[in-house]
């Protein structure tokens, strides 16, 4: 199953949006701050005889979603103004749970909000696991946040970790208190072996500055792991014959790139 998340900035995408889709064969699409009309987003798709749904919100407004899944087989679990929480129950696959976020940037806030953020969000993934009987976990988005920063990597946050191995050992105990793990693939797209070093580019004016920000990233509980396919997690900086770069190499289209993955859920 093929996935896409991209924080589109309030920018007009479609056309770059059904490229994307038909290009990567995408079943699921996640968008931030998406303010195009999704009813002509459904008929471009369609007239490339491409079938979609768009799948409605409840309280988290931030986040779009667009599937050729029927929208029949996506329960609505848990959301936030800054999240949503979703089970896929499609027949003849194991269930799956998504988290979507959009998580508070770093430009409006500092590192112990987002540390906070992240704790209510694991939370929430928590009890939506319990209430699901499973934890096949799935979550990609907008974390605003890099993979090694707090909200990340902390025990009493996201614990997601770049090392799958270590991740299987499932949770730590710190001081008596059980904490479970994520698996953090995204630290692969650090750096830029592949051209592209992250996600988002911001100058700071600070004398710490990473200019390349890897903060769209996908997480995922080390039981399922094994059906993520690692070598598909990708930046993708073109959009059919559309570039989603300038000439620099920067974003152009919107602010942030987005990112693809493929995983067997079946």
């Amino acid at each position: 199953m093929n996935f896409i998340f991209w924080n589109v900035g309030k920018n007009s995408v479609d056309a770059e949006l059904v490229e994307l889709i038909i290009n990567t064969q995408a079943n699921f699409v996640a968008l931030a701050e998406y303010v195009g009309d999704e009813f002509n987003l459904l008929r471009l798709l369609s007239s490339r005889g491409v079938d979609y749904h768009s799948v409605p919100s409840i309280a988290c407004k931030r986040i779009k979603i667009f599937t050729d899944l029927n929208p029949s087989v996506i329960r609505h679990k848990r959301e936030a103004d800054r999240y949503t929480i979703k089970e896929l129950r499609v027949v003849g696959m194991e269930p799956i749970l998504i988290g979507l976020v959009h998580l508070p940037s770093k430009l409006h806030t500092d590192d112990d909000d987002q540390l906070h953020s992240a704790m209510f969000f694991k939370q929430d993934i928590e009890a939506a696991e319990i209430e699901a009987g499973h934890k096949n976990t799935i979550i990609f988005g907008d974390f605003n946040m890099n993979p090694f920063d707090k909200g990340m990597v902390s025990a009493v946050a996201l614990n997601s970790l770049p090392c799958l191995k270590t991740a299987k050992r499932e949770s730590r105990v710190i001081q008596g208190r059980e904490h479970s793990f994520f698996y953090n693939p995204s630290w692969n797209l650090l750096g830029d072996r592949d051209d592209i070093p992250g996600t988002y580019f911001h100058s700071s004016p600070s004398y710490q500055s990473h200019y390349w920000n890897t903060l769209d990233q996908v997480i995922i509980r080390p039981g399922i792991a094994d059906r993520f396919h690692k070598t598909s997690l990708k930046i993708l900086k073109s959009a059919g014959i559309n570039s989603l770069v300038n000439l620099a190499g920067k974003p152009s289209v919107s602010d942030h790139l987005p990112i693809f993955f493929c995983m067997d859920i079946q």
